[in-house]
């Protein structure tokens, strides 16, 4: 009996100068594609605020997300998306948290 489940993605990723494995069920193209996204925010806080370390613009970065996921919530934007949109950005913050604590520890 075959199982639908999907299996599990792994792709390695750069994102903000640090590599990252990176694991979801989605494709590896989609994966490929949030990493990027992630990495030009990233880019984007890093220049208007040059002087921050990485671990400041990686939390203003999960801030920014997560204002406009609240946004999105209150505008009542695609409300049966709206799980899915906050469970991936809960993974989103997750994996930036993983690299913080890493640079730390």
């Amino acid at each position: 009996m075959a199982d639908s489940a999907p299996s599990p993605q792994r792709i390695t990723k750069q994102i903000f100068g640090e590599t990252y494995t990176i694991i979801g069920e989605a494709s590896p193209e989609y994966i490929s594609d949030i990493a990027e996204f992630v990495e030009g925010r990233l880019k984007e806080i890093a220049t208007s605020l040059p002087n921050a370390s990485k671990t400041k613009v990686a939390v203003l970065c999960a801030l920014n997300l997560a204002d406009e996921l609240f946004q999105m919530k209150e505008k009542g934007i695609l409300p049966e998306a709206t799980k899915e949109i906050e469970d991936r950005t809960r993974k989103i913050i997750s994996l930036l948290e993983e690299g913080i604590i890493g640079d730390i520890y």
